[in-house]
């Protein structure tokens, strides 16, 4: 019988994809949110944007963790079945997959609140830019997971 578990890797490889994904989702967020108060015409200093992505990060992880981290629980499996079917690239093939599952998120929060809570995924540009903190994630997690295998 097939041991259902998932090996220590494959956890260790989801759990470093997802913060890479969470950072470089808060990271992303706050530089676009700066953005639109540079373009409102008020100066950001550079020493501003490093207290405010750190205060981001401080208080934004376990929130964004948790909501993002579901998206990528149910992309990282499905994108893993998807890639051997279809036998594509599994790093490519996991990189949409969290591309999709960053997408997938927002457009479900969208739906739930009417309102987009992130202020970055309210145009094409910050919707994008989210998402590929999310490809990032599932390359990290299929280049770690499949290191050392033959």
């Amino acid at each position: 019988m097939k041991n259902i578990m998932p090996r220590r890797r494959t956890i260790v490889s989801f759990i470093m994809g997802w913060g890479i994904l969470t950072f470089l989702f808060i990271f992303t967020a706050t530089q676009f949110n700066l953005a639109e108060i540079s373009a409102l015409g008020l100066n950001v200093p550079f020493t501003d944007r490093l207290a405010t992505i750190t205060n981001d990060l401080m208080n934004g992880v376990p929130l964004i963790a948790a909501i993002f981290g579901v998206g990528f629980l149910i992309a990282m499996p499905v994108t893993g079945v998807i890639a051997r079917w279809v036998k594509i690239l599994p790093h490519v093939a996991h990189a949409l997959g969290g591309f999709a599952g960053v997408g997938v998120t927002l457009v479900a929060l969208k739906a739930l609140v009417v309102v987009t809570p992130f202020g970055a995924a309210r145009d094409i540009e910050g919707f994008i830019a989210l998402c590929l903190s999310g490809a990032a994630g599932g390359y990290v997690y299929s280049a770690l997971k499949a290191r050392g295998q033959p």
